[in-house]
């Protein structure tokens, strides 16, 4: 399948604008439109004591504050996107951000997000999702890390990190704790190859320790520049369960993280 559309959350944090990037970079690369989405909060509305009830000054002074807030954000994006002589197709709506952002990501091909959207997001999307940390952007893709398990969730996101793959020609699959005497890693790679992507097949003991500082590991020693796993965990009441070594990754990844559920 083809990248030809790229759903990047602004979540108004910071980090907005290392998203943007990444997401433009790609954009660039596949010759993909970018979609911007910004989902805006409620206006807080709490009690007003003793029964009364809240001024609507102070609720309306919140929306403003709000929609000034989106506004800036839209202004910053537009004007970051024809730095570099590109454009945007900006969202904005209000409510629940994972939600939303959930039924926009079933229009495109990739979400970018920040690694905090992303644990939750992944659950809901019909796209792959890209987590990209703070400060790092995918420029130049070179090499990719498959977290390689023979699960259904490790498949998917292989087969949605394709396109990545084609582009970035080079891929190492790894195989920690290997069951038994199986090589579990070596139809994956085939498939790969035949892809025409380059592929090497390792395999890594943790003897106990912990498997998401493993990967991290392994591919910082790699030289990757993008890691590809299956999120692993449920969603039960909309309270988003991951497994742990997804967890770990997301909170200690330094590079672009690529999941499928």
């Amino acid at each position: 399948m083809a990248i030809k559309t790229i759903l990047v959350v602004l979540s108004g944090v910071p980090g907005d604008e290392t998203r943007l990037d990444a997401a433009l970079i790609l954009g660039a690369r596949f010759g993909a439109g970018i979609v911007a989405l910004h989902v805006k909060p409620s206006p807080v509305i709490l009690s007003g004591g003793m029964g009364g009830e809240v001024p609507a000054s102070l609720i309306e002074a919140q929306q403003v504050e709000i929609d000034r807030n989106a506004s800036s954000i839209e202004s910053t994006a537009r004007a970051q996107a024809g730095r570099i002589g590109s454009s945007i197709q900006w969202r904005c709506e209000e409510g629940d951000e994972t939600s939303i952002a959930g039924v926009h990501a079933r229009y495109v091909d990739l979400v970018v997000a920040a690694p905090d959207v992303a644990r939750d997001l992944v659950f809901v999307s019909a796209s792959p999702v890209m987590a990209v940390p703070d400060g790092t952007t995918p420029n130049g893709l070179r090499h990719a890390v498959v977290a390689w398990n023979g699960s259904r969730e490790a498949a998917r996101a292989v087969r949605d990190a394709l396109p990545l793959m084609e582009a970035v020609g080079s891929a190492e699959v790894l195989v920690i704790d290997p069951p038994g005497n199986q090589e579990i890693g070596v139809d994956i790679a085939r498939w790969l190859a035949s892809h025409g992507i380059k592929v090497d097949v390792r395999e890594r003991l943790s003897n106990g320790a912990d498997i998401g500082s493993l990967l991290l590991q392994e591919a910082k020693t790699s030289g990757a520049d993008l890691l590809i796993m299956g999120a692993y965990g449920h969603s039960r009441l909309r309270e988003w369960v991951l497994g742990g070594a997804t967890e770990d990754v997301l909170d200690k990844a330094k590079i672009p993280v690529l999941m499928s559920h």
